[in-house]
């Protein structure tokens, strides 16, 4: 059975109870058609049956489900909100970590540089060192070889100043001892 036919049957009996008015009973008494007011109670049963399937029904289906959304809405804003939160706790210990591990690279490389410096300086030193002992062995060797020469220049000098001088006066074998002496002396 559909609805219209629903509603015609009560538009017909609506209509049947109107056409007898005769009253009965205490209900005849007041001035009430029972016949009309059964006819007008399935009607409004009709309507309100129509208005809670079409109207009530739906708009309460709809009204839940929106609530649902919201709800859910809030739970993921919650959730999302919790999830920022985890995430900035995060960030504050891994830049807290970041930092602290820059702090260990720069004081690593201000020891690394330390130490080469030191070793440069202690190199520099060094050869420096060396240098001065090299200059200092060639100064000795050169000095050692200028005395050498000047020695030699210089018995050189007296042979020959002596012998100059003494040509007339000397033999050749005191000639001899007097040129061991003179050098001898000049060492």
């Amino acid at each position: 059975m559909d609805i219209q036919s629903i509603i015609l049957a009560a538009s017909e009996a609506v209509a049947e109870a109107a056409k007898s008015e005769t009253s009965e009973g205490v209900l005849g008494t007041l001035g009430i058609n029972w016949r009309l007011f059964i006819a007008q109670l399935i009607n409004f049963g009709i309507i309100l049956y129509i208005f809670w399937r079409w109207i009530v029904r739906p708009l309460g289906k709809t009204l839940t489900d929106r609530q649902a959304r919201i709800e859910q809405g809030l739970r993921n804003a919650t959730a999302m909100d919790e999830e920022r939160k985890k995430f900035e706790e995060q960030k504050v210990q891994d830049l807290r970590k970041i930092r602290t591990e820059a702090d260990q690279i720069i004081r690593s490389a201000t020891d690394t540089a330390t130490k080469m410096k030191q070793e440069i300086i202690h190199e520099a030193q060094s050869q420096t060192d060396k240098l001065v002992d090299q200059t200092r062995q060639s100064l000795a060797a050169e000095k050692e070889q200028m005395l050498r020469e000047v020695k030699t220049e210089v018995a050189t000098l007296v042979v020959t100043a002596s012998e100059k001088i003494l040509r007339s006066k000397l033999d050749p074998r005191k000639d001899h001892e007097l040129i061991n002496e003179s050098l001898k002396s000049i060492k």
